[in-house]
């Protein structure tokens, strides 16, 4: 029941640290990308990269990522993204493998505390050689199942919350994903455009 007491105690600090962090990191993302991407095409790349820093959020890292490497090849940028995008990656993860192994071993826990626990009681009925009390048999029977309900009472909303905030991490990696691929398309027909410009002019 301790062990059980500091595993609840655990997920609910990492839970409310994940839920703070993750929905402050939310943005309007096809706003902020669609703002920079008018910026880029207008030939605005500081006021883009300004943009792309007020705003917080691994959308607005891994676009100011991009923005800070136009003018390079387009794979070294799309290089210089993924590793933005990574670093995001990481940083929302932190600590949801640990609330996951909470959900997965409270009701383990339980279990093991309710066989543990009617071992004791048989323990106790074998050395009556017999005489056996219905009523303090049943008692400590309940008392051993405690366990597995305070572990499954853990377990389901740790569970719940680790589905919750998993799919808050997904859906900014997809977000990151356009993004990236919005930047790099911009930057290939502002290159496009560019050669287009220099041959017209040579001619």
């Amino acid at each position: 029941m301790y062990v059980l007491l500091g595993c609840s105690i655990v997920a609910l600090a990492i839970a409310l640290e994940r839920f703070y962090n993750l929905i402050r990191s939310q943005n309007d993302a096809e706003k902020l990308i669609g703002g920079v991407k008018r910026l880029l095409v207008q030939g605005k790349f500081l006021e883009a990269l300004k943009y792309a820093k007020q705003e917080r959020g691994p959308v607005a890292a891994v676009l100011e990522a991009g923005i800070q490497n136009y003018g390079r090849d387009l794979k070294e940028v799309e290089r210089n993204m993924d590793l933005a995008a990574e670093q995001e990656l990481y940083r929302m993860r932190k600590r949801l493998p640990a609330l996951e192994i909470i959900a997965t071993i409270s009701p383990l826990l339980g279990l093991l505390g309710t066989v543990t626990g009617e071992i004791r009681v048989f323990n106790v009925l074998s050395n009556l050689q017999g005489l056996s009390d219905p009523v303090a048999m049943s008692s400590g029977i309940a008392e051993a199942l405690l366990t597995t309900a305070y572990g499954l009472l853990i377990a389901i909303p740790v569970s719940i919350a680790y589905s919750y905030l998993d799919s808050l991490v997904i859906k900014n990696v997809t977000n990151m994903n356009r993004a990236s691929a919005e930047i790099l398309d911009t930057f290939a027909n502002l290159k496009s455009e560019i050669s287009e410009r220099e041959t017209s002019d040579i001619a």
